[in-house]
């Protein structure tokens, strides 16, 4: 009976009174059911997350942090946010060392929202979780007491201020709670000298109501075993989120290449937010499935503000691989200029100049070749091109080198000691090593004077000393983006994942034509235990000895924890639906 018929019928009677009542909380219980209402349930194959790039702000350090805070807080809040499960931004930009935040551990049970002992930006954020019902992957500048021994145990001594800081994640789930957090292990360069680092790395695992455990760290963690690839072969976590402000470099890591690379390798879920500031050779975001290649993607050219959503197929005992929706892809057509990227600032690698490399003829259609490093490691090379049928005399072109290495002889971006063995076809602006690693000003024509119709790249890479290695493509074209991983074919013998202790056959073939090529190779890290010190003298290998930590409570917040713990916690729907009835029950259904 509708409540204008019961109007008429019971006029203004108490029961008709009631009846509204009723009729308001059934409506009031239905708005909270809905506002509860998770996009992706624990048996559906995927879910929908977003990652986000975003540009940096100007101004003083209270003011980037404003500005950055209300953006993220905006982009949370938006219709574009409110279907995700989860969204990761990127690290570095949201605040800084005057705005830093203490940050609870996830085994507080911490809602910020409702606990104004945090700074105020992680309050908001906070609050904006809980608001659109999104799980939310922050990064920022953590403070943390350390005066008189308090604190976690790290590598450097408590500085004379009592309070040391830390490069941290922190997730929030859908009620804004902190569910976990983790803080940086492998710092850039200067971070070392105002950053501190755990002896123990953390390794920050956190479940999902929609049924997906996450694994999380932070940019640079990616070159390493610890705790990225802890999370992969030791604890099987198949789904990786990666805050970062990367640094490319040419012609094996740049943002996108290495992204996907990393992905494909371990056959794992990847959500990458980078922040964007191209002309520092920051920008490259993306979502991938693992050996199916990217589900989206970008680099850019200026500083945007973007977000980027995809489902992502969950990865479960039982269920069948997922399979990228198939795509028609155009005919191809030879073309002498393409679109190439010239304002996107790089390193370049200075491992390439010790590298066993040849320089392939200018006018070259046809290359087989064997290539080795030293005795013991060497790769199959086979290339074909074809000439371009018209007048290519005003345009420059790419020249190419073939190269093999094997060693520890070798730096990740000039940052700390590496150990590489690589197969790779690579691009320089002439005959000299030294050109590799860079590309064409934009006030030089570039042409494809040639296109490749097929590229066959294999070696037998080592076994692996500890069970540590990753293998992976290093693919990229003139925008910076890879080559598709249905345009390729990438075969192991054996399975290198499931097979450290052997050495593994590694074959990577270009199945379509391409256009314009800067790199195409087989890349793979050895994870070197040679200490990299930096020159401080905490990292020394027999340096002084930590701070004494206490035991309780853990670290990162306020010695006394703040409102929130687990007693407030709302453990279910029906509490969720409860207390929602309630908050609005007076105001909606009270006598009059």
């Amino acid at each position: 009976m509708k409540a204008v018929d019961c109007q008429k019928h019971f006029g203004n009677s108490p029961k008709m009174r009631m009846i509204v009542k009723l009729r308001h909380l059934l409506i009031l219980l239905a708005v909270c059911v809905a506002g509860t209402y998770q996009l992706s349930l624990p048996d559906d194959p995927t879910y929908y997350a977003g990652v986000v790039e975003h540009s940096v702000a100007e101004g003083t350090p209270k003011e980037q942090t404003s500005i950055i805070s209300n953006a993220f807080r905006t982009i949370i809040e938006s219709a574009d946010a409110r279907d995700l499960d989860i969204i990761v931004f990127p690290e570095h930009i949201l605040n800084n060392r005057e705005t830093a935040t203490f940050v609870p551990h996830g085994s507080q049970n911490v809602t910020p929202c409702y606990a104004t002992d945090y700074e105020v930006f992680l309050v908001e954020l906070s609050c904006a979780a809980r608001s659109s019902g999104i799980y939310v992957v922050l990064n920022v500048v953590e403070k943390e007491l350390c005066a008189n021994g308090a604190g976690a145990a790290t590598l450097d001594p408590c500085p004379a201020t009592g309070v040391r800081h830390f490069n941290t994640n922190v997730v929030l789930d859908r009620r804004g709670r902190v569910v976990s957090r983790y803080r940086k292990t492998h710092l850039w360069r200067q971070e070392y000298y105002s950053t501190s680092v755990l002896v123990e790395p953390d390794v920050a695992i956190f479940e999902t109501d929609f049924g997906v455990t996450f694994g999380h760290f932070i940019c640079f963690d990616m070159l390493f075993y610890d705790p990225a690839m802890r999370l992969v072969h030791e604890r099987n976590v198949t789904d990786i989120i990666y805050p970062t402000y990367w640094f490319s470099e040419l012609p094996f890591l740049t943002a996108v290449q290495l992204q996907e690379g990393w992905a494909f390798g371990n056959d794992v879920n990847l959500l990458a937010a980078d922040a964007s500031h191209p002309s520092g050779r920051t920008t490259g975001s993306g979502i991938y499935a693992g050996r199916s290649g990217r589900l989206t993607a970008t680099i850019n050219e200026m500083p945007v503000r973007l977000l980027l959503k995809a489902h992502v197929p969950k990865r479960r005992p039982g269920l069948p691989p997922y399979q990228l929706p198939a795509q028609i892809d155009p005919i191809f057509q030879p073309l002498l200029e393409t679109p190439r990227y010239t304002k996107v600032a790089t390193y370049r690698d200075y491992n390439v100049d010790i590298f066993t490399s040849v320089l392939l003829e200018t006018d070259f259609v046809n290359v087989s070749q064997r290539l080795c490093h030293g005795s013991n490691f060497c790769c199959d090379f086979q290339v074909q091109r074809q000439a371009f049928a018209g007048d290519t005399s005003a345009l420059q072109a790419y020249r190419y080198r073939l190269g093999a290495y094997l060693g520890n002889e070798t730096t990740l971006i000039r940052v700390d000691r590496s150990e590489q063995a690589i197969c790779a076809l690579f691009s320089c602006l002439d005959e000299e090593i030294q050109s590799c690693g860079y590309v064409f000003p934009e006030s030089i024509r570039v042409g494809n004077k040639h296109h490749f119709t097929s590229i066959r790249i294999g070696g037998t890479f080592p076994a692996a000393p500890r069970g540590r290695r990753l293998i992976m493509p290093s693919t990229l074209d003139g925008l910076f983006m890879p080559v598709a991983v249905a345009h390729y074919n990438w075969t192991e013998t054996p399975a290198a994942a499931t097979h450290p202790e052997q050495a593994i056959r590694v074959d990577l073939e270009l199945l379509r034509p391409r256009n314009d090529l800067l790199t195409f190779a087989i890349w793979s890290n050895y994870y070197t235990e040679l200490p990299s010190t930096h020159n401080l003298d905490h990292l020394q290998p027999h340096g002084g000895a930590p701070v004494t930590v206490t035991s309780s409570p853990p670290a990162g917040a306020p010695a006394t924890a703040p409102v929130g713990g687990s007693g407030m916690a709302l453990t279910s729907t029906l509490s969720l639906v409860l207390a929602c009835l309630l908050s609005h029950l007076w105001v909606k259904v009270s006598p009059s």
